[in-house]
């Protein structure tokens, strides 16, 4: 990710990343409370990952 600033003119926009942030934050708070996997795009790949209190590896799916 560029780390360099750009100016949007769009307000919206400009605040859209940090509630994308703070939306995968919340995500991974819920998940960890209800036991569910988070399904991330990584590496090529579609990726189950679980909390990491749960001890349950990481279960990953076929490239579509």
């Amino acid at each position: 990710m560029n780390k360099g600033k750009i100016q949007v003119q769009d307000v919206d926009l400009a605040k859209a990343e940090i509630a994308l942030w703070r939306a995968a934050v919340k995500a991974k708070k819920i998940a960890g409370k209800t036991n569910t996997p988070l399904v991330v795009y990584e590496g090529g790949c579609i990726v189950k990952k679980f909390s990491e209190k749960q001890g349950t590896p990481n279960h990953r799916s076929r490239k579509s």
